[in-house]
């Protein structure tokens, strides 16, 4: 019988990008292997599993005070005496000493390419731990060519260690044409007729600052577009404080609707709303809300120079992330052209369907049996 343990602590909490990608990563796994046993370890009791967990068995080896120190000597002792076959670490970091060989995910090159859009805090800790983790790791997964490549680069691994494997949307989202659903997200909401989508954590390399900017261009020349921001605070913008000397700035006082966190239930209908869905990162290794956003049908304005135009191609309008003027008139452009959004729209779908769950799973089996095999 073939053992897995992944740790679940993504799994913790409300969950962005990295928490989406370890629930349905591991919950097609699961689906995909039934013969085998899986092993949750967190600092801290996961509560009640969502259906497609179920099936793992929740390792009692907790300390919630601190996940580094849980990561680094409680968990090697707790892998130590459970004895699974592979661990899988699907956010980056692993304890240094490990009894088990291991997998890891690398979203990523950011705290090494970008590290001024990181706290120094996450770097201090990331930079001095992720090299040795993943030159110790069986093999390293990775979301895009791009993303490989910049590691590759930046912590000079074995190339043939080093696997890609897209991420996706969940197979339901897809665009939302009920109209009383709709509806009610307007008046949950107080969604405006006509507003640009950004999804996504609210920090510095997600290019908000330059975002706001290119919509105040737009109001000073008379399209009056609202925005709408959904994502929970980050580091350094700080939400509504951090946000408000920016909105200022644009003249956009009373244009900028930030929602916060979000169900993600409610995201496919805020996208099938969404005149244009903007994500106009700085940095991605993959970027999981353009993902939804393609499989939701939105007309997507996003950068050019990230691993975005890997997996958009020619389903989104690319500009250059660093310019007010192009992100301003890619947004311009697409505001008035509503044949133009419908064709982004519908080429997102078509794009979207090159991707799934099953597909990353399948994958990331395949390098389990490989790296077993050994």
């Amino acid at each position: 019988m073939t053992t897995i343990g992944f740790d679940a602590t993504p799994l913790l909490g409300q969950r962005s990008g990295v928490g989406h990608y370890t629930k349905r990563l591991i919950e097609a796994i699961m689906g995909l292997s039934p013969g085998w046993e899986f092993q949750f370890y967190t600092n801290r009791p996961l509560g009640e599993l969502d259906n497609g967990l179920r099936g793992a068995q929740e390792i009692d080896a907790y300390l919630p005070a601190s996940r580094w120190l849980w990561m680094q000597f409680v968990l090697p002792r707790a892998i130590a005496q459970r004895r699974p076959d592979l661990l899988h670490y699907t956010n980056a970091l692993a304890p240094v000493r490990h009894a088990r060989p291991y997998v890891v995910t690398i979203h990523d090159a950011s705290l090494f390419l970008y590290g001024h859009y990181h706290p120094w805090s996450r770097i201090a800790a990331m930079r001095l731990l992720l090299p040795t983790v993943a030159r110790r790791a069986a093999a390293v997964i990775v979301p895009t060519h791009v993303a490989r490549r910049d590691l590759l680069e930046t912590l000079h691994l074995p190339p043939e260690r080093v696997h890609v494997i897209y991420e996706a949307a969940p197979d339901w989202f897809a665009p939302v044409d009920d109209t009383a659903q709709l509806d009610d997200l307007r008046r949950r909401y107080v969604l405006p007729p006509e507003f640009v989508l950004c999804v996504g954590t609210l920090e510095p390399r997600k290019n908000l600052e330059r975002l706001i900017m290119a919509l105040g261009e737009l109001h000073r020349r008379g399209r009056r577009v609202p925005l709408v921001l959904v994502g929970p605070s980050g580091w350094h913008l700080g939400g509504h404080g951090g946000l408000r000397d920016i909105v200022d700035a644009a003249g956009l006082d009373g244009y900028v609707h930030y929602l916060g966190y979000v169900p993600t239930a409610d995201l496919p209908g805020l996208l099938s709303l969404a005149t244009v869905f903007a994500f106009p990162s700085l940095y991605e290794g993959f970027g999981l809300p353009a993902a939804e956003a393609m499989a939701c049908g939105a007309p997507i304005l996003t950068s050019r120079n990230t691993a975005m135009a890997e997996i958009c191609g020619e389903a989104a309008h690319l500009v250059d992330p660093y310019s007010i003027d192009d992100i301003a008139a890619g947004l311009e452009q697409l505001l008035d052209d509503p044949e133009m959004r419908r064709c982004l729209g519908l080429r997102g779908q078509q794009q979207a369907r090159l991707y799934s769950w099953a597909r990353a799973a399948a994958e990331t089996i395949a390098v389990y049996r490989q790296v077993l095999g050994r």
